[in-house]
């Protein structure tokens, strides 16, 4: 009678989870030719591939004209490269590779469980990241790196745990500088991936290390020779002028993690109990994280986070302290029942789960960090979840093995999101149409500094994004973005929803606020919630 239970409820997981998908691939099909920005850096992202086919550098001097992000510049040369044979930079080409990524990813996901176990295995893997799709911001489809980037590391992670020999370890450390040269996050996966082959073929950990330092030292010494030495300002001097949060990396992003996503700590902590033979550690990390759920329940009243936002019964508040509760207290009931298992997969998916969940604390903790940073530890939790469901199930003889498929269903209703919230309905399409009428009718180059694409597909000219003017601040700003509108270089300039463009009253007068169709129409679906409001045309001079 419990297996009875037990299998129903991992057939619910597996329902749950390809309902997840098909979320994902009706939103990501809604949005992947819309015409406008669904995340305020889409277009800043894509006008790097712009200047590239400009035949102008990503990577100099701070000036009105580009800013980069502190990315390396991997996906914008990919999409330089495919403009050509795809009818020129858009949207739909920027995100289309990001779909392809996601796919590819969750393929690997499904091989890797497949391999692990069996295909079922797999498919819940593919459904838990799928259903992580809105808690990770809903990156997985958006013209940025990020999907790239997982589709990389995932690729590199898969050969070095497979292919055992010298080619495997040699393509997997390529793979990894590529994945550095798409986000530099891939840091922390090099040493994790090769403390496991240390012990497995430590002739293979140093050619694996090798080949990834190697090429990515090499790559990173040519960019920067060839851009004197901006590369590197960018992608590792600009990063210091972050801020950084210890105070997140020590309590806050377990406390969001425990929150937005329990089961992704519970059910790992579970099978760590079993399979190492340490118990003080895992008592350590269930007091650290009570600790983090007391100071949570504590602090119910203070505004929430932008993560909380996530949870559709957030609004509530005190909802939030059940899902975390109801999974703690199946899995406890679970531990109290069998104290003694034995689990049969592999010490490297904990290992890359650990990797994961340190990369996501290290970016969550970063000043202006997004959702997307729990992608990592999504992934690799995805994986290492769906094999501890089969390692804590499968054997006959445990008892009230239902409770680690049921505890997963809970989250998975926790989980529950508005699709069309993030899809672009008729009204977005009327409001960009709107807008773009209104800007055609203006003579001359348009400044729109959280919509640089627009201006590049309008006046065949860069410039400067929103965050590049934040992000060099440190550096002593865009010096020459006064001087330019002061000679009123731009016809009109356009801000979204705050007015962040220095001294830009000085030299311009805000002309016309835009009327849209509803609050939410042309409003960015994820991260930074912007939409353009204000037009600005030179002021007369005397």
């Amino acid at each position: 009678m419990h297996r009875n239970y037990t299998q129903m409820a991992i057939n619910g997981v597996l329902i749950g989870g390809a309902l997840y998908f098909v979320a994902f691939a009706i939103i990501a099909a809604s949005r992947i030719t819309f015409p406008f920005d669904v995340e305020w850096m889409e277009g800043g992202m894509i006008t790097h591939a712009a200047r590239l086919l400009d035949g102008q550098p990503i990577y100099g001097p701070p000036s009105a004209d580009f800013v980069p992000f502190f990315y390396t510049p991997g996906y914008p040369i990919l999409l330089a490269l495919l403009s050509s044979l795809f009818g020129g930079l858009s949207f739909g080409l920027a995100r289309a590779v990001s779909v392809l990524s996601t796919v590819w990813a969750m393929f690997l996901l499904f091989k890797i469980g497949q391999r692990e176990a069996n295909w079922r295995v797999g498919c819940i893997a593919v459904g838990l990241y799928a259903a992580l799709f809105r808690t990770n911001g809903t990156f997985y489809d958006l013209a940025r790196p990020d999907a790239l980037f997982m589709a990389l590391l995932s690729s590199a992670v898969y050969v070095a745990y497979y292919f055992n020999s010298w080619r495997g370890a040699c393509f997997s450390g390529f793979l990894f500088a590529l994945g550095f040269f798409t986000k530099q996050t891939v840091s922390v996966f090099v040493p994790a991936t090769a403390l496991y082959l240390l012990w497995r073929n430590w002739r293979h950990a140093i050619c694996m290390g090798g080949t990834a330092f190697c090429f990515a030292a090499l790559g990173v010494w040519l960019c920067n020779r060839a851009t004197d030495g901006w590369f590197w300002t960018f992608i590792f001097e600009g990063h210091q002028g972050h801020l950084f949060y210890w105070k997140n990396i020590l309590m806050e992003y377990w406390r969001d993690v425990l929150f937005i996503a329990p089961i992704l700590l519970c059910l790992p902590l579970l099978w760590f109990s079993y399979k190492v033979p340490f118990p003080i550690l895992s008592i350590a990390l269930v007091a650290w994280w009570f600790y983090a759920y007391c100071f949570r329940a504590g602090t119910l009243h203070y505004a929430p986070h932008m993560y909380f936002g996530e949870l559709w019964y957030e609004k509530w508040r005190w909802p939030i302290l059940i899902p975390p509760a109801i999974c703690a207290i199946f899995l406890l009931i679970y531990k109290k029942l069998n104290p003694s298992i034995q689990p049969q997969s592999n010490i490297f998916w904990l290992i890359m789960y650990v990797a994961g969940a340190g990369a996501s604390g290290l970016n969550h903790s970063t000043q202006w960090a997004y959702s997307n940073c729990f992608m990592l530890l999504s992934y690799f939790a995805a994986i290492l979840c769906a094999l501890v469901l089969r390692d804590l199930t499968e054997k006959t003889d445990v008892k009230a093995s239902w409770l680690i498929p049921a505890a997963l269903l809970v989250q998975l209703f926790a989980w529950g999101y508005a699709v069309w919230r993030q899809m672009p309905l008729q009204e977005d399409r009327e409001a960009y149409a709107m807008l773009d009428r209104k800007l055609s009718a203006i003579k001359g180059p348009i400044f729109m500094p959280a919509h640089p694409l627009y201006g590049w597909l309008r006046d065949h000219k860069t410039h400067v994004h929103q965050m590049g003017i934040q992000d060099v601040a440190f550096m002593g700003g865009v010096q020459d973005l006064s001087k330019r509108l002061a000679e009123h270089e731009w016809a009109a300039v356009v801000v979204d929803s705050s007015n962040r463009v220095p001294q830009l009253d000085r030299d311009y007068r805000k002309a016309e606020t835009f009327q849209y169709p509803s609050k939410r129409a042309l409003k960015s679906k994820t991260g930074f919630s912007v939409r353009p409001l204000e037009l600005w045309l030179p002021k007369s001079r005397n």
